[in-house]
């Protein structure tokens, strides 16, 4: 079965004499981090610009028909999650797409 490949860029560094030195990330933990990380950034500055745009207030009045009242901070926070999850399938597929199969293997 094939297994895509880290990009070299994401390794961890090798040096000897580093016996004593702590466990650097493996490169999957490293590019789940990378993935997580650059999405939450993403996701932060689109929930800025989305919520200067639109009040959730009347999203709230929508739901109070079905006898449910979310706070303002709530809708923020859904917002904020709903774009983290968005972002981080975004760079998933980027990594995904980025990681080429061994010479020699198709996928």
């Amino acid at each position: 079965a094939w297994v895509p490949r880290v990009p070299q860029s994401l390794e961890p560094e090798r040096r000897a004499g580093d016996a004593g030195a702590p466990a650097q990330a493996g490169p999957r933990i490293r590019l789940v981090m990378t993935v997580a990380w650059s999405s939450f950034l993403v996701a932060s500055a689109g929930t800025m610009v989305f919520f200067a745009f639109v009040d959730p207030t009347p999203v709230a009045a929508l739901l109070t028909t079905l006898e449910v009242t979310p706070s303002r901070t709530a809708l923020y926070s859904l917002g904020f999650l709903f774009l983290w999850l968005l972002c981080a399938c975004a760079a998933a597929l980027a990594a995904w797409l980025l990681s080429t199969p061994p010479a020699g293997e198709t996928r």
